[in-house]
């Protein structure tokens, strides 16, 4: 069980959502009117770009992060952060100032998010993540068995898989186009008879937003390409997806299987083409 010294979970959860919302109050607020400039990313391939709107977020998880958890580490985005935990038992918050920036720059009404999780160094205790457009946050304070989906109201739901609903009556969701895909993957969302999913879409954008549509139902599965990845990207959504019960299946000649995914505290890399679906309707794919 991880102690936060006075604060309670419900208590750390109450600050991550809080950062969350004040994020998106500081996108929202540079929606149209904001300044951006090419940056240098070792991990990103193409042109990558940082706005006022990113660093101003940032500016704020950062300062509420070092008031209100003292000695929490912190790994974010924007000019590689990174402030150790001085913690007995070490924890870190990622953070992930504004997901989707290339689609803030081209102003979308959709595909922009901010997204933050709590880590040691084997486990998401907490992660949040914040829908920049619909002011929508998803996710789970530390100690709770609930995904929760809270409106701009503070209107709150569980998240939870739709019993009945089977893969071949859903769409697959796309990061890439299809032909970048293996041929064991394309099977299973292309052509018949192999094609398991009703069809696909092909998404641009935050990678948070893509995986809430998941967590929502509005999709069956998400399919990853392997390649470079980072703690402020994954460890959200990985967090949220695994405490809702998705499983991330490596897709090869001979099948599906399992994969173990670890907790990110540097950039790593993903080095299987993924299925993510949900533990329910594993079975429809053998």
């Amino acid at each position: 069980m991880t102690e936060f010294g006075n604060l309670s979970n419900h208590a750390v959860g109450v600050l991550l959502r809080e950062m969350v919302r004040r994020a998106i109050e500081s996108i929202q607020a540079q929606q149209f009117d904001f300044e951006a400039s090419e940056k240098s990313s070792p991990y990103r391939a193409g042109r990558d770009f940082v706005t006022s709107a990113d660093l101003a977020a940032q500016a704020i998880y950062v300062h509420m992060i070092t008031e209100c958890l003292p000695g929490v580490g912190i790994i974010a985005e924007e000019d590689n952060l990174l402030v150790a935990s001085t913690l007995p038992t070490p924890l870190w918050i990622t953070v992930d100032p504004l997901d989707g920036t290339q689609a803030f720059m081209r102003r979308q009404s959709h595909g922009i998010g901010t997204m933050i999780s709590l880590v040691n160094d084997q486990d998401v205790l907490s992660a949040y993540v914040g829908d920049a457009i619909t002011r929508e946050i998803y996710g789970f304070r530390p100690g709770s068995a609930n995904v929760h989906r809270i409106s701009r109201g503070s209107n709150t739901i569980r998240l939870e898989i739709e019993e009945g609903l089977s893969l071949n009556q859903q769409h697959a969701l796309l990061h890439n186009e299809p032909r970048e895909f293996s041929k064991e993957a394309q099977e299973l969302f292309l052509e018949p008879p192999h094609r398991i999913f009703k069809s696909f879409e092909i998404t641009r954008g935050s990678i948070g937003m893509e995986f809430t549509r998941l967590w929502k139902g509005e999709v069956g599965g998400i399919f990853i390409r392997p390649g470079s990845t980072t703690p402020w990207d994954f460890n959200p959504i990985f967090g949220i997806s695994r405490h809702m019960g998705f499983k991330f299946l490596r897709i090869a000649s001979d099948g599906l299987h399992e994969v173990d995914m670890p907790v990110l505290l540097a950039v790593g890399a993903l080095e299987h083409e993924l299925l993510v679906v949900h533990e329910s309707r594993v079975h429809e794919l053998s």
